[in-house]
C-alpha cells in the first residue's frame, strides 16, 4: 500500500504535479452537496438517509458520516483507468471533496493521508465515496449507479456489523416500527432509540421483561444490533439500543420523528402491502389493551391519523370497530364479534396480551348476532332486526351493536323505530344498572322473527390444536 500515499519525494512531486496539470474544467463540474440529487425529494436512498448537513459542518465530517467496507481494488482500477496514475487521481478526487463540502483542507496531503489509512482496510466514509463515484463518472445518473454498485451488497448496507435493508423491509422491520411508533421514542439527539413497558400487578410485570428479550432477538436477527433492558422504578421496564445511524434509518424511511411524536404518527408508506399487518401488530404490542373481563381489544392514540389508519385496515379486513373521542387522544374498540377475526388477521406477540387474547379465543363469543335473513324482508327493515334477539317467550331489545351504554335519546329513537315498524307494544324492565331493559312479550312476534332471522354466536370457540397453529403465526 505504500504505493497509494506518496511517502517518498519523488511520488509527492509526481502528485503534485498531476494534480496542477489535471483538466479543470473537470474539476469545476463538481456539484456541491447541497446540490446532490440523491437528496433531492423523490425515491428514498440510504445515502440521504445517513448522511445530514450538520455532519458536514466542518472538515472533521469523517467522525460523524458512517464508514462502510468497499472492493479497493475495484476502485484502485477504476481510478487508475480514469487519471492513468492513483495518486494524482486520488489527490484529485480529495480536491474535489473540498468542492463537495464547501471547506479548504489545511493539508491536502495530510487528508489523502487519513483516507488512504481507510482505503488501505477496505474501507471508506460514505461522503468519500460519493465524490468519488462523481469524479469517476460525469454523468449524474450513471454516477449514482457507480456509488450503488460500491454500496449495495443484497439490500443491504453493512456498517461496521450493522445491516440495514433498504427495501423489502420484511415483516420484522415492519413490526418494530410498530413498537416504536407506539411506545417508542427516537431522542433529539439522534444517538438513542428508548421503548418502554410496564404493568403495575408484580406478577404480570415479568411479562415485559420476556417481551423485551424477545424484542432483542429481533433486533438482532434484523440488524446485528443488540440493547439493553433496564428495570425503571418498580413497575417499568425500559429498553435502550444507542446507535444513530439505527435512530436516522427509522425516522428516514419510516418517518419516526425524532422527540414528541404521540400526535403525528402514521402507518409510514413504505409499509404499506403484504406485511402491514406486522406494523399494527408492533403498535398493538404497546399501546393496544385486551380487557381480561369483557371480550374486547382496545387502543388510544393522541394521533387522529394513526387511528384512521388502523380503521381502514380493520374494515378492509371485515373487523368491526368503533372510534370515540377520548379525553387524552381517541380511542378505537374492538368488539367480540371480530375477536377471531383479529386474532388471524394481527394477533399479538406480547406474551401478556397474547395470554389474554387466548383465553378469549378458548372461551368463546358471549353474544349471538343476526347471521341471516328471509330475503322476503324488506331491505329497510334489515337494519331493525340487528337490534332484536329471541329470548325465551320473548324478543330482546338490544340497545345498541356492541352491548354498551347508550344513551336516552338513542334509545327513544331505536323503540319509536321498531314499534313504528312492527305496530308491537314494548316492555320496560328497570334496573339499578345505567340503562334498563326491554322486551316485546308477543308470542306471535317470536314466531315472525324466529321464522324470517337466524341469530348465533359470530364464531366458534378453538381448540388447543387451533390456538398452537395462531400462536405460532405470531412469533416472529
Amino acid at each position: 500500500m505504500d504505493r497509494f500515499y506518496g511517502k517518498n519525494k519523488k511520488a509527492k512531486k509526481e502528485s503534485l504535479g498531476g494534480l496542477r496539470t489535471f483538466n479543470k474544467k473537470l474539476y469545476k463540474k463538481m456539484i456541491p452537496y447541497n446540490k446532490d440529487p440523491l437528496f433531492l425529494e423523490g425515491e428514498k436512498n440510504i445515502y440521504a438517509c445517513l448522511v445530514k448537513q450538520k455532519d458536514l459542518r466542518d472538515k472533521n465530517f469523517g467522525l460523524r458520516t458512517p464508514v462502510v467496507k468497499i472492493n479497493n481494488r475495484k476502485l484502485i482500477n477504476l481510478i487508475k483507468k480514469k487519471y492513468g496514475n492513483f495518486n494524482n487521481g486520488f489527490l484529485f478526487i480529495i480536491k474535489n471533496l473540498e468542492k463537495y463540502l464547501s471547506v479548504k483542507y489545511t493539508s491536502i496531503y495530510k487528508t489523502k493521508y487519513r483516507y488512504l489509512q481507510l482505503f488501505k482496510k477496505n474501507k471508506v466514509n460514505i461522503v468519500f465515496l460519493r465524490v468519488i463515484s462523481l469524479s469517476l463518472i460525469n454523468d449524474i445518473k450513471e454516477s449514482i449507479k457507480l456509488f450503488n454498485s460500491f454500496l449495495i451488497n443484497k439490500n443491504f448496507l453493512k456498517i461496521d456489523d450493522i445491516r440495514l435493508k433498504i427495501n423489502d423491509f420484511g415483516k420484522r422491520i415492519s413490526y418494530l416500527t410498530g413498537i416504536i411508533v407506539g411506545d417508542g421514542h427516537l431522542d433529539k439527539l439522534e444517538n438513542g432509540l428508548r421503548i418502554i413497558d410496564g404493568q403495575s400487578d408484580k406478577d404480570k410485570l415479568l411479562y415485559s421483561r420476556s417481551y423485551f428479550i424477545y424484542i432483542n432477538n429481533l433486533f438482532k436477527k434484523e440488524f446485528n444490533l443488540e440493547g439493553k433492558i433496564l428495570k425503571i422504578k418498580k413497575t417499568w421496564f425500559l429498553y435502550r439500543i444507542n446507535n444513530k445511524w439505527l435512530c436516522r434509518y427509522f425516522n428516514y424511511y419510516f418517518e419516526i420523528p425524532f422527540g414528541k411524536k404521540s400526535d403525528i404518527v402514521k402507518l409510514p408508506q413504505t409499509l404499506n402491502g403484504p406485511n402491514e399487518k406486522y406494523f399494527w401488530r408492533g403498535l398493538m404490542d404497546t399501546d393496544g389493551y385486551v380487557d381480561e373481563k369483557i371480550k374486547k381489544i382496545i387502543i388510544k392514540s393522541n394521533s387522529l391519523d394513526l387511528i384512521n389508519q388502523f380503521y381502514d385496515f380493520c374494515k378492509r379486513n371485515s373487523i368491526q370497530t368503533e372510534i370515540k373521542k377520548h379525553e387524552r387522544g381517541w380511542l378505537l374498540t374492538i368488539f367480540s364479534d371480530s375477536i377471531l377475526n383479529y386474532a388471524k388477521q394481527i394477533g399479538f406477540s406480547h406474551p401478556r396480551k397474547r395470554e389474554a387474547l387466548i383465553k378469549h379465543l378458548k372461551d368463546g363469543p358471549s353474544y349471538k348476532i343476526l347471521k341471516r335473513l328471509n330475503k322476503n324482508i324488506p331491505q329497510e327493515s334489515t337494519k331493525i332486526f340487528r337490534y332484536l334477539r329471541p329470548y325465551k317467550s320473548s324478543v330482546y331489545i338490544k340497545l345498541n351493536e356492541y352491548h354498551r351504554r347508550a344513551k336516552k335519546e338513542e334509545i327513544k329513537n331505536l323503540l319509536n323505530l321498531i314499534k313504528d315498524e312492527f305496530k308491537v307494544n314494548i316492555t320496560e324492565v328497570k334496573r339499578k344498572r345505567y340503562n334498563n331493559h326491554y322486551y316485546i312479550t308477543s308470542k306471535g312476534f317470536l314466531n315472525f322473527i324466529k321464522n324470517n332471522a337466524v341469530y348465533d354466536l359470530p364464531w366458534q370457540s378453538l381448540n388447543n390444536k387451533e390456538l398452537k397453529v395462531l400462536s405460532k403465526e405470531w412469533t416472529l
